[in-house]
């Protein structure tokens, strides 16, 4: 196959492996899921700023026994000129709203780029093998463009959020402090604590979910492991699973079996779990993020896995998910290589296309190329009081290993 022909069909499919990579990453992830996207505003270059409206309360306490008027109680007695009542709903004074509080805020646009492995044109004669290169690359950028937003998606929602607990540390800050670490690890106490503090914020106004008795449900979000020992500290939660079939009929097999386990709400809260929560050590007075991955070398290339450092550390967060607190802007994709265009009016996992870069040394032949994937987002702050992380001890997983009877 000519080389001009296969410059062509991998010009013509880079839009197709970038549908192919959100079909493959969409669900993936609890915040490529669930942080509010839009599109970046046109005609606003690289930042701009916005207004925030505070919370503005009317100056009469609600409370106070006077605040609604008995309209029995007004005066209705006619005036003798025009035959209409001194006083009544007409005339009813208002009570005042201060002026709104406004919070200016900027938003700046963060772009990063990354690019699949080299692939040789001379390499490949007919089109399946185009077609199965095809399908190896799209399945690399997509486990990269998967790791790329849930990981900045999680950076930038716990850096947004405006309240940090530290388990065992009494006290809601604005940063946590390595001199004061954690000494407990994740509470139903602490989460119950958090809970109340978001009401008091005005986040019962729009929760996750509601139960019955109209009790606000919220979203943690971080290790599963943490979460299953969450549980297991609650003797109600270990009823619940006890009973979980109570008035379902005759039921054959283990109890722990139940469907309708299935995202239960345990305290006020949902749990979600994701793949790397956030995990710290405290080193030379501060405490220093280990990233999950570290590598090694293979036969060719080099060979990632997750690292000893990141499973042995110390401490970990997990976040109170609020959808009020920030909104992830994406700008509208251009025009793409080959003259397609995409019909999404933008496209938060990025724009692929193909590159092929002649070079002097590297690429004189022009028969070497490679699939760039361009990111791009800006993070529109809204609420960052609504927004919570815990920071505590991470406890190693209990094996519960039992001796033969």
């Amino acid at each position: 196959m000519a080389c001009n022909t296969l410059e062509n069909l991998f010009l013509d499919h880079a839009m197709l492996v970038r549908n192919d990579v959100v079909k493959s990453i969409e669900d993936s992830d609890f915040y490529i899921k669930q942080l509010p996207k839009e599109p970046w505003l046109d005609g606003n270059g690289y930042q701009y700023s916005y207004p925030i409206y505070e919370r503005s309360i009317v100056t009469k306490a609600v409370t106070d026994s006077d605040f609604f008027v008995d309209m029995a109680t007004l005066n209705t007695t006619p005036t003798s000129d025009n035959n209409l009542p001194d006083t009544g709903a007409c005339s009813l004074t208002g009570h005042n709203i201060d002026s709104f509080g406004i919070t200016t805020r900027t938003v700046s646009l963060k772009k990063a780029a990354i690019n699949s492995p080299d692939i040789c044109l001379d390499d490949l004669k007919f089109q399946w093998q185009v077609m199965d290169q095809i399908k190896n690359v799209t399945r690399v950028m997509a486990e990269n463009s998967k790791w790329v937003w849930s990981n900045t998606y999680q950076t930038e929602y716990l850096k947004a959020a405006g309240n940090c607990v530290t388990a065992g540390v009494a006290g809601i800050a604005s940063s946590f402090v390595a001199g004061t670490p954690p000494t407990s690890e994740l509470t139903f106490g602490l989460l119950e604590e958090i809970h109340q503090e978001l009401g008091f914020n005005g986040g019962s106004i729009k929760p996750s979910a509601r139960v019955e008795d109209g009790t606000p449900v919220y979203t943690a979000v971080g290790s599963t492991y943490t979460f299953n020992r969450l549980k297991r500290q609650s003797s109600n939660g270990r009823n619940d699973f006890l009973y979980a079939f109570e008035g379902q009929g005759p039921v054959t097999g283990s109890m722990l079996g139940a469907p309708t386990l299935g995202g239960k709400v345990y305290h006020g809260y949902k749990f979600a779990a994701i793949q790397f929560p956030p995990r710290y050590d405290i080193e030379t007075g501060a405490y220093v993020r280990k990233y999950p991955y570290s590598s090694s070398n293979a036969t060719r290339g080099k060979k990632w896995d997750v690292a000893a450092a990141y499973k042995n550390a110390q401490y970990e967060d997990t976040a109170v998910y609020h959808d009020d607190v920030l909104r992830v802007l994406i700008p509208k994709p251009g025009t793409a290589m080959g003259g397609m265009s995409y019909q999404q009016q933008f496209s938060w996992a990025g724009e692929f296309v193909w590159r092929n870069i002649p070079d002097r040394n590297c690429n004189i032949d022009g028969n070497i190329g490679f699939f760039r994937a361009l990111f791009a987002y800006g993070v529109k702050l809204e609420r960052p009081d609504l927004g919570f992380v815990v920071r505590a001890l991470r406890c190693d997983i209990a094996l519960d290993f039992t001796a033969c009877s």
